[in-house]
């Protein structure tokens, strides 16, 4: 690990440690990102790493984002450090987010539209947004993210050359899933992690077959997270409308 990243890291776990609320962290969080992203001999160490010595590019795990590099996970859970690659003219859907959120644009610029959620959440898959800030974030320039409805934005490329942005997350408020939002279509739905999204479609999947709720049933009996019994719950309740 380069040094000037080494320090970074030890400088947001004192930070994180303090318990301070999240306006707070954030405000004395962004001087120490910025700091780092002043130089980028440390980013060219992770790139040696990952293209000559190879070690830790096998150690990243499939996300829901390809582009996602995965730099440092502090002990304690208390922050995560990511790396994200944009090709050019490439964007995310618009997403919320599990945790506070600091995002600077490190290669090239970024753009960020910001959404609010204007309907109250309480039907199912159906969300109205309404767009409220688009900036273009130049080099070492810093936006932020809050957990949940706090937090709906996308980020786009809109250049003909590799962008990156470097990305710090706080602890997690709500864990397993993001939401990704549609907003012509007026919707909203769950996303999960690769692992997850398999054991997902299959529960769907079971639900739709008029003979699955056994199957649903008996699985139920396994310790899952809450947002999986929650699929699983929805599944049965397709499959008995479905059932003979």
């Amino acid at each position: 690990m380069h040094k000037d990243f080494e320090k970074f890291c030890h400088r947001f776990q004192e930070l994180t440690e303090k318990n301070e609320n999240i306006s707070v962290t954030l405000e004395k969080g962004i001087p120490i990102v910025q700091e780092l992203i002043s130089s980028d001999l440390w980013f060219r160490d992770f790139l040696k790493e990952a293209l000559i010595e190879r070690s830790w590019l096998k150690q990243q795990q499939p996300t829901l984002w390809p582009n996602e590099l995965t730099l440092y996970r502090s002990p304690d859970q208390s922050f995560l450090v990511l790396a994200y690659i944009w090709e050019p003219f490439s964007a995310d859907a618009i997403h919320d987010h599990g945790s506070w959120g600091i995002v600077a644009s490190f290669i090239n610029d970024i753009e960020e539209v910001k959404f609010r959620r204007q309907d109250d959440g309480t039907v199912a898959g159906y969300a109205e947004l309404e767009e409220t800030v688009t900036r273009v974030l130049k080099p070492g320039e810093i936006t932020c993210v809050l957990p949940l409805n706090a937090g709906i934005h996308q980020m786009e490329n809109l250049s003909g050359e590799i962008a990156v942005t470097l990305n710090v997350y706080g602890r997690t408020v709500r864990r397993g899933y993001l939401q990704y939002f549609d907003r012509e279509r007026k919707a909203v739905k769950r996303v999960y992690p690769p692992r997850t999204y398999k054991q997902v479609l299959m529960v769907r999947t079971a639900g739709v077959m008029g003979s699955g709720e056994d199957i649903l049933k008996g699985a139920l009996v396994n310790p899952l997270p809450d947002y999986v019994k929650e699929e699983y719950e929805a599944a049965i309740t397709v499959s008995k409308r479905r059932a003979p």
